[in-house]
């Protein structure tokens, strides 16, 4: 499961990370189960506010056999982002 965080810290240095916000919200979309899940992990942490602290990371925290469409999707929003 390391890859996956190695790999999202890879693409936020090859496209620069500016755009958490557009990313929380794209993959929001993408992968509403796996957004729930990590909602989920931040209120039992005690979050106040868990959409605010929502980070891609939290998302790949539960992304299980989706990993490699997870990573496509990232790079893919990252791309357009840039553009």
């Amino acid at each position: 499961m390391t890859d996956i965080y190695k790999k999202i810290n890879e693409l936020n240095s090859k496209y620069g990370y500016d755009f958490e916000a557009e990313l929380v919200e794209h993959l929001k979309k993408k992968f509403p189960k796996q957004y729930k899940l990590s909602l989920e992990d931040l209120k039992n942490d005690g979050s106040d506010d868990p959409e605010m602290e929502m980070t891609p990371g939290r998302f790949a925290d539960h992304i299980g056999d989706k990993g490699e469409e997870f990573l496509k999707e990232y790079e893919a929003i990252l791309k357009k982002l840039n553009e």
